[in-house]
């Protein structure tokens, strides 16, 4: 008994020790997004970081865009623990990293002409031009971090994202540490590339870990099966990067650079929340999630797995938005006059806190029909509200924008979390009647 005593209490001590490494990892991710995102602007006057983030628009919106249907494919495959094509999850990942990465590629590739053709044409976009191309090089590498991000998201590895972060923000903070006084923001967009190649490396290690496979397997052609399923999600995923990026992308074109800068620190520091929102306290118990095979779990479960989720996300945006003017006015001018919009891009993570397990459950029995209605009136909405707001309110058109998309996405995932329509289909493996998978 003595023994069985001391080696729970030795589980116990590690768990502990585990649990408050983790809580480390995710506080200095936390800082670090803070303190790159204040180290930038005050590097930088508020047009030229306005023409900066516009920068992470071009690297970001269009890699969703590009990976969108392969996260939704992968994400359904481990949440579900379905077997494809009898290959490995690792195996498969990289098979489709590697097409990912592929048609990243090709879309970097013709902005490269694109731009080189208007260098020529038009010596005065010289200075732009040179601003973005560090950008457009860096989306095959943005594209790659983030794909593999979100497939350890589904297995609730979300610890890896926020490390995968580090070397980004890390960047900018050596990037504004070295660079000259009379610096050009050039060298703040070479940093940024730089940055996503070291996050690509973190997260491909990091995914080899959680997910292993041999070299043989992961070397093989995605077979006709997985293309087929992958390619019918074109639509929905499209429609994800509308909702996700929409707003942002018609901000950074009819926008000035200084509401664009604007935006873009309150969206960063309200971002810290999701460092905070791990899927594995939002879905339940550890046996269910660690089981060989996704367990039906009843209306009453879930109900208590939402519930969990609103209490968790409420505690920690609620003391976010009590700190709310102190927190901007780090920032400084004209950074600290964004309150409503930071407060509105602190309920889009509280909406997409509390939705999180349900949108887990909306994916393992993923109804296609259902779920592309959802998002796709969502973007429609988020895009006509901004398009409509912007000249007149700007940043806060987006901000509005994003949140009344929040609300429509994660609202529908709980009601279709709720209603027991599809129940057994996540244990059967048969997909949906609704929709191909």
């Amino acid at each position: 008994m003595a023994e069985t005593a001391a080696a729970g209490e030795q589980t116990h001590t590690t768990a502990a020790h585990s649990w408050v490494g983790e809580l480390l990892l995710r506080l200095l991710g936390a800082a670090l997004q803070v303190s790159a995102t204040w180290a930038v602007v005050h590097a930088l006057t508020p047009e030229e970081a306005g023409v900066y983030f516009r920068g992470f628009v071009i690297a970001l919106g269009l890699s969703t865009l590009l990976r969108g249907k392969y996260e939704l494919y992968m994400a359904h495959h481990i949440i579900g623990r379905r077997a494809a094509c009898n290959v490995s999850t690792g195996a498969l990942l990289m098979q489709l990293a590697r097409r990912m990465l592929l048609r990243s590629s090709l879309l970097c590739a013709a902005l490269l002409v694109v731009t080189a053709d208007l260098d020529i044409q038009a010596p005065q976009l010289q200075t732009v031009l040179q601003t973005y191309l560090p950008f457009v090089l860096a989306l095959p590498f943005v594209s790659l971090s983030s794909f593999l991000g979100e497939a350890l998201r589904a297995a609730n590895r979300t610890l890896g994202i926020v490390v995968v972060a580090y070397a980004l923000n890390l960047s900018m903070l050596l990037a504004v540490a070295l660079a000259p006084p009379d610096a050009s923001l050039a060298l703040y967009s070479w940093a940024f590339l730089f940055g996503s190649v070291v996050s690509a490396g973190v997260a491909v290690a990091l995914a080899r870990r959680a997910f292993p496979a041999t070299r043989a397997e992961s070397s093989q052609p995605v077979c006709r099966e997985v293309l087929e399923a992958v390619n019918a999600r074109e639509l929905i995923g499209l429609a994800r990067g509308a909702l996700l990026w929409g707003p942002l992308c018609i901000l950074s074109v009819w926008a000035p650079a200084v509401q664009m800068a604007q935006y873009a620190v309150a969206a960063r520091t309200a971002l810290i929340v999701d460092f905070f929102l791990p899927a594995l306290n939002l879905t339940g118990c550890r046996e269910t999630l660690r089981a060989a095979q996704p367990v039906q779990v009843s209306c009453r479960l879930r109900v208590s797995q939402l519930a969990a989720a609103l209490v968790y996300s409420s505690a920690l945006v609620v003391p976010l938005l009590v700190l709310a003017q102190p927190t901007l006015a780090l920032y400084g001018k004209p950074y600290d006059s964004q309150l409503t919009v930071y407060a509105l891009l602190l309920g889009v993570q509280w909406a997409n806190g509390v939705g999180r397990p349900a949108v887990r459950h909306a994916v393992l029995e993923w109804d296609a029909r259902r779920i592309g209605v959802t998002l796709g009136s969502g973007a429609l909405a988020v895009v006509l509200i901004c398009a409509l707001g912007v000249g007149t309110y700007g940043a806060l058109a987006a901000a509005a924008a994003s949140l009344i998309g929040a609300l429509i996405v994660n609202g529908r995932a709980i009601v279709m979390a709720l209603s027991n329509r599809h129940a057994g289909e996540s244990q059967s493996g048969s997909p949906s009647p609704r929709g191909s998978i």
